[in-house]
């Protein structure tokens, strides 16, 4: 469900119609700020992407609620998007404290798409997301499959939960020798004339299979 969507899902239709008109007002204080006060005037394409941005903060916040329902009848608006912006930029503390402790319980292997992921694509997530103006987005290279990979959520959202669960994968295997892992991944490389080094292959999965 996009951001929009889970905005509406609170609401009635008259509801509905009354928030989009004051979305729309914060939309228009959005792209001045864009643009640092300069022009009222976006491109089309730029001017949906910060009204999604907009959206996903503030239903980033209301699904930490017991009732969203409630809070967005009883909140301003603009409080909400400024506490779900805030809560964001928490977010984004909060995954690079997971990234450390992702690295700090690496499971050692030569498998590239699980070092590439946990040494350089999750970095450019930080070098380049912007929680402000484009909150939903985050352009990184994630190569490495999860066990269990919820791809339903964009932006910090993700790799939040990429990170909780990688972390959570590691220290799974860290129940299992360097070596044990490495001969399950050169048998499933041989079984499948694949360089074991290459594959898009989940280490826990792999282990799980062998129960």
């Amino acid at each position: 469900m996009n951001s929009n969507a889970a905005i509406a899902a609170f609401l009635n239709p008259d509801e509905i119609q009354d928030v989009q008109a004051r979305l729309l007002n914060m939309l228009s204080e959005e792209i001045l700020r864009y643009t640092g006060y300069e022009s009222n005037s976006v491109p089309v394409e730029t001017a949906q992407s910060l009204f999604e941005s907009m959206l996903y903060c503030m239903t980033a916040y209301l699904n930490t609620l017991p009732d969203p329902y409630a809070a967005l009848r009883a909140l301003d608006l603009q409080q909400i998007f400024f506490s779900g912006l805030e809560l964001v930029r928490q977010y984004v503390t909060e995954c690079r404290q997971l990234l450390k402790k992702v690295k700090a319980t690496r499971v050692q292997t030569e498998l590239i798409a699980y070092n590439h992921t946990i040494d350089v694509g999750i970095k450019e997530f930080f070098q380049s997301y912007d929680p402000r103006f484009h909150a939903h987005e985050g352009a990184c290279t994630i190569d490495y499959p999860l066990c269990q990979d919820d791809q339903d959520v964009t932006g910090v959202l993700y790799i939040r939960n990429y990170l909780m669960e990688l972390l959570e994968e590691n220290e799974f295997c860290a129940g299992y020798g360097k070596n044990y892992i490495r001969a399950l991944l050169l048998t499933h490389g041989v079984r499948h004339h694949l360089d074991y080094r290459e594959m898009l292959m989940n280490i826990k999965e792999l282990i799980l299979e062998q129960k």
